[in-house]
């Protein structure tokens, strides 16, 4: 009898070892399996959010790292396209997915550093807060264009023919796009009067400016100065500080207003929280693929300048570029709609 209690009492303590045992085990796995997943990453397809229309910069951009980090990464990038309000309806659909790495975004400065001077308590995520910069991969002037109608040949004979024939409307991608601050620095610098209009993407813009339904572009370089090349738009001023390489024959506004300087940015940027080493495996293989021959002669093709920066200088260059066209914005009294 007294066998059999002993032989009870083991089990019981042999089933409470186990369970014991059991449980740290299950714990350890709980702990690990983050740095598990983390290491593990990408697991499914990845949605990349542009925040501009199909056809534009930021999208064709978007396309030729998406397509490269697929086959880096091993899961499809697949872009989905969230135009409207300067690159802000897309950022704030990426600050609102799960910070997990499977959805991140393409934008630019009007997104992530004009709109906070413009909206500011109307815009839903703040770039310092909900924000990771991941990699900038170009930058580009813009190219003030216009309509052959137009009669001026250069800058000083553009302000004047706006002078004499005031409210001329220009073409933007939105409200604090560089194509609106380019037209909002001109007004101020020149003592012109223009009126913005917004379209969806550089692209729709061209076909308006083209077809003469609107006479006055200042957009991104790359989309501009392929119809100024065909003879279909006359190309005025750019927008760098000094002239640009592709075009050396076109003065910049620097040349008549000092100073003048407008650029566009393409980003990829991602939800502030993030895990540490997915980001990490994101900016990796993001600058991987800016350095690939083929990707930087495409990016050379679009007229664009690659840049390079992440992380940290990526969010610095950002906080730069804020600093510098809050005057221009508070001096125009540009406000959300």
């Amino acid at each position: 009898m007294r066998a059999k209690r002993n032989a009870g009492r083991t089990s019981m303590k042999l089933r409470t070892f186990a369970v014991a045992i059991a449980a740290l085990v299950l714990a350890g796995g709980l702990a690990v399996t983050p740095a598990v997943a983390d290491d593990a990453y990408p697991t499914r397809p990845v949605t990349v959010i542009v925040t501009f229309a199909a056809g534009g910069n930021a999208d064709t951009l978007a396309r030729i790292f998406a397509e490269r980090m697929s086959q880096r990464l091993g899961q499809q990038f697949v872009i989905e396209n969230r135009a409207g309000a300067g690159g802000t309806t897309g950022i704030t659909a990426m600050t609102r997915a799960p910070a997990d790495g499977y959805t991140v975004a393409v934008a630019t400065a009007s997104g992530y550093s004009y709109n906070a001077v413009i909206m500011k308590d109307k815009l839903p995520y703040t770039a310092e807060k909900d924000i990771a910069f991941l990699h900038l991969m170009a930058t580009q002037p813009n190219l003030l264009v216009v309509h052959p109608s137009v009669p001026a040949k250069n800058l000083p004979e553009f302000i004047e023919w706006l002078k004499a024939n005031p409210d001329q409307a220009y073409a933007t991608s939105g409200i604090g796009s560089s194509q609106h601050l380019c037209g909002e620095m001109l007004v101020q610098r020149a003592g012109v009067k223009m009126a913005a209009v917004a379209y969806r993407a550089s692209n729709q813009t061209m076909q308006d400016l083209v077809a003469g339904q609107i006479k006055i572009a200042c957009d991104n370089f790359s989309t501009a100065w392929e119809q100024a090349k065909a003879g279909n738009v006359r190309a005025i001023a750019v927008t760098s500080p000094a002239r640009y390489p592709v075009a050396p024959d076109v003065q910049t506004f620097a040349e008549t207003l000092p100073g003048f300087e407008v650029q566009a940015t393409f980003g990829w940027i991602a939800p502030a929280g993030v895990p540490k080493p997915i980001l990490e495996k994101l900016i990796a293989a993001l600058n991987a693929v800016g350095q690939e021959p083929e990707v930087r002669k495409r990016l050379e093709a679009l007229s664009v300048q690659p840049s390079g920066l992440s992380g940290e200088a990526y969010a610095q260059q950002a906080r730069d570029e804020r600093l510098a066209i809050t005057p221009v914005i508070e001096k125009a009294g540009i406000k959300a709609p």
